[in-house]
């Protein structure tokens, strides 16, 4: 796998204004045959009982889904194409739904570089993808509502109290690499 710095640095490179299922250049063709060539590997590594699923209205291809028992591993093992850019990720999923995605142990992820070598794809590990997107796309319209505050003046109604704390959500979680690359539309 190479080093993190040059990893992210991908990530960046293949990161496109557009933020739908893929990017105007994408080769559909030739992401289906690399996904299939993934899928076979998995199947040769672990067993026929290999599902498989396409993404849709998401940013990556499709998935492999490994049985736990047959990955060797606590959770099912998640293998993600991505649509932007030759990107692949891994993880075992761990706990109930919605669940924690983990690294795979060491012996999976030794496999899914040399499968990805194969591949000309880049593997993602999950710390990688758990940090925060700094990237070009503003997935969730931040930016684009603190342009619209910067057009209101101080006596705006927007600005009147609304009778919450103010207190931030607890739950909110910023807006990560993973999403970009392997979830979001």
């Amino acid at each position: 796998m190479p080093p993190h710095d040059r990893v992210r640095a991908l990530l960046h490179r293949h990161d496109a204004l557009f933020h739908g299922e893929a990017p105007a250049d994408y080769d559909r063709a030739a992401a289906e045959e690399r996904f299939g060539r993934l899928l076979g590997a998995a199947r040769e590594r672990f067993g026929p009982a290999v599902r498989y699923a396409y993404g849709q209205d998401v940013s990556y291809y499709g998935a492999v889904v490994v049985r736990a028992e047959d990955a060797g591993t606590e959770g099912p093992l998640e293998v993600l194409m991505s649509n932007y850019g030759p990107f692949v990720a891994a993880w075992t999923l761990a706990g109930p739904a919605p669940a924690r995605r983990e690294a795979p142990g060491a012996e999976v992820l030794d496999w899914l570089d040399g499968v990805c070598a194969g591949l000309d794809c880049v593997h993602v590990p999950v710390e990688l993808l758990q940090e925060e997107y700094d990237g070009v796309v503003d997935l969730y319209g931040d930016k684009a509502f603190a342009a619209f505050v910067e057009t209101l003046d101080e006596d705006s109604p927007f600005f009147a109290p609304s009778g919450e704390d103010g207190e931030e959500d607890e739950d909110d979680v910023p807006l990560r690499w993973m999403d970009r690359y392997f979830d979001h539309v």
